[in-house]
């Protein structure tokens, strides 16, 4: 009777390091994963994960010299206010989530839009205004990209409020 008590607690406490193990790397994975931006350092990721396990509106998670990419997470009915980018292109890639996009020369003549959801790209010029809606039901998750950087590096707005007042006192135009 002692030896399968003894099996018992072997395996129990295998079982148990074997949990704490798995739990100890998702940790590890979930704060290197919310850590702000890297800088100008080599990296790889898991793009699609970070993006879609981003709660932030937006975070700057790599900034170089001549470009930028940040995770954005929009709830049901926000947007990406209407902008121009002068001299920066960007990339936008939809991982989650269904949207609107409109772009036009003029901020009144937005003569391009686009529903846009999972797995779709958005290609907007340099001088072109652009604005982009949430017009689903869930979050909408998406990265960028800005060739060269648009905002300060190690930008993180919470919310999109938090983007309204970082882009009255901080945004680089």
């Amino acid at each position: 009777m002692a030896a399968p008590s003894i099996l018992l607690i072997a395996a129990a406490t295998l079982i148990g390091c074997e949990s704490k193990a798995t739990t100890s790397k998702k940790q590890d994975k979930s704060a290197s994963q919310l850590e702000a931006d890297r800088g100008a350092k080599p990296w790889a990721l898991d793009i699609e994960e970070a993006t879609v396990d981003n709660t932030n509106y937006r975070i700057t998670k790599w900034t170089g010299n001549t470009m930028q990419m940040a995770l954005m997470s929009l709830k049901p009915g926000e947007v990406i206010d209407l902008e121009i980018h002068s001299g920066i292109d960007q990339f936008i890639r939809v991982e989650q989530g269904q949207a609107q996009v409109m772009m036009g020369k003029t901020a009144d003549k937005l003569t391009f839009s686009q529903n846009v959801s999972d797995d779709w790209a958005i290609f907007i010029p340099a001088g072109y205004y652009h604005q982009i809606e949430n017009v689903g039901k869930e979050d909408l998750k998406v990265y960028t990209i800005y060739a060269p950087a648009e905002h300060l590096k190690g930008t993180v707005n919470k919310t999109y409020h938090d983007a309204q007042k970082y882009h009255d006192t901080k945004h680089k135009h």
